[in-house]
């Protein structure tokens, strides 16, 4: 969800009052013009004269953040926010930067700052905000934070904010939710690849196979050099045991990133479904070797369904490792305790599994059977019903 710094700083030039020398005016002017080379020079110029000169400052840390120089237009906004430091565009567009270069709570620092100073355009500051934190592992701030802001005008800034919900929804184990957002977003701008990428991974979570497969064909059309979608199309073709898409999925990977180890990890799930278990397990090593997301999970499976519980719980672990939020990985680590009869370790890894994904079918069934084993027969039939509740409308959902 990034996108180029905004452009106008006319109004706030005026709005400021300067009194700048001619280069600086002239650099302004230029600026307006879109002649960033020249804007750029003659900013240098007056900041060569000045030091002081703000506005020039302005001028260089919106040019650098433009060539996503992130380090010089870091240097050029802390000038601006040190110079006036009452003033909200610094604070603003140093929270941009900082929110470009991943480095979340110096934004929501910043974009906070630019908040309380009265920053003129509040619904684009707060989304961004938004975003700041919920990439910082914030949800429920981000939402609070969107929730101040009303449908916004501008089309792309209201992509962002459904994309940002969803984003939150999906943290916060709310899938329907974050799907119900972004399917928002892309009715609003269908040409960010990103919000495909969310919808494709919600759908493929919550056992909507065949709508994510449906949605992957679409994007992938729509987005034939992009690796993920292309992957996710892939993961998507597999789930669905009908599909035939599964070559065609593999070969588009291969040809958007050739050198990945998801092209290995994509081969694995081509020989699985073709019967070559041989031929999947050894993709699948080759895969976890080069740190493909998810080859150990897939790699345990493999090892589950040959009998090699050993070998499948070592996988397993590895997985849980590398990401201890996996809800998949806790479903599978379940499933192979309540095989081997190990009742409480099941149970501690299932009922995580629910946390991760309260609205997937699979995890619900297999609580249900734990706790028939267990003797608690309303705990079971509780768990059945619930997964019978959402099995149904994955099923029934039409694709698009």
């Amino acid at each position: 969800m990034r996108r180029l710094l905004p452009l106008f700083l006319l109004g706030f030039l005026l709005a400021a009052g300067l009194a700048a020398q001619n280069a600086l005016e002239q650099a302004e002017q230029a600026f307006r013009e879109g002649d960033l080379d020249r804007a750029t020079a003659l900013a240098r110029q007056a900041l060569s004269r000045d030091p002081n000169a703000f506005f020039a400052h302005m001028i260089l840390g919106v040019a650098a953040a433009r060539q996503e120089q992130w380090s010089t237009a870091t240097r050029h906004f802390q000038a601006v926010v040190r110079l006036q430091p009452s003033n909200p565009h610094g604070y603003f567009y140093l929270g941009q930067a900082k929110l470009y270069q991943h480095q979340w709570e110096a934004a929501i620092q910043n974009f906070t700052k630019a908040l309380e100073r009265n920053y003129p355009e509040q619904e684009r500051l707060l989304v961004e905000l938004a975003l700041a934190q919920s990439e910082a592992g914030r949800p429920q701030q981000a939402l609070a934070s969107l929730s101040k802001v009303r449908r916004p005008a501008d089309e792309r800034l209201r992509a962002q904010y459904h994309a940002i919900t969803a984003v939150a929804k999906a943290k916060l184990n709310q899938p329907a939710a974050a799907i119900e957002a972004v399917r928002l977003a892309l009715e609003v701008d269908d040409s960010n690849p990103e919000y495909w990428d969310l919808l494709i991974s919600a759908l493929i979570k919550t056992d909507q196979s065949p709508q994510a497969l449906a949605e992957a064909i679409r994007a992938q059309r729509k987005f034939p050099d992009r690796p993920d979608i292309q992957f996710l199309f892939a993961m998507a073709s597999y789930y669905v045991p009908e599909s035939p898409l599964n070559k065609l999925a593999l070969r588009n990977l291969q040809e958007s990133e050739p050198d990945s180890p998801r092209v290995l990890l994509a081969e694995g799930l081509l020989y699985r479904k073709q019967g070559r278990n041989k031929e999947a397990t050894d993709a699948f090593q080759k895969a976890a070797q080069r740190g493909a997301p998810d080859a150990h999970l897939l790699l345990g499976i493999v090892h589950r369904e040959n009998g090699e519980y050993d070998a499948a719980e070592q996988e397993y672990r590895e997985a849980e490792r590398l990401n201890p939020e996996n809800g998949q990985v806790m479903l599978e680590l379940g499933k192979l305790s309540l095989t081997r009869g190990d009742l409480p370790q099941a149970q501690t890894r299932l009922e995580k599994a629910a946390h991760y994904m309260p609205e997937t079918s699979a995890v619900h069934y297999q609580l249900g059977l734990l706790y028939r084993r267990l003797g608690q027969t309303e705990k079971a039939e509780h768990h059945f019903r619930i997964s019978r509740q959402f099995a149904a409308p994955a099923a029934a959902q039409p694709t698009r």
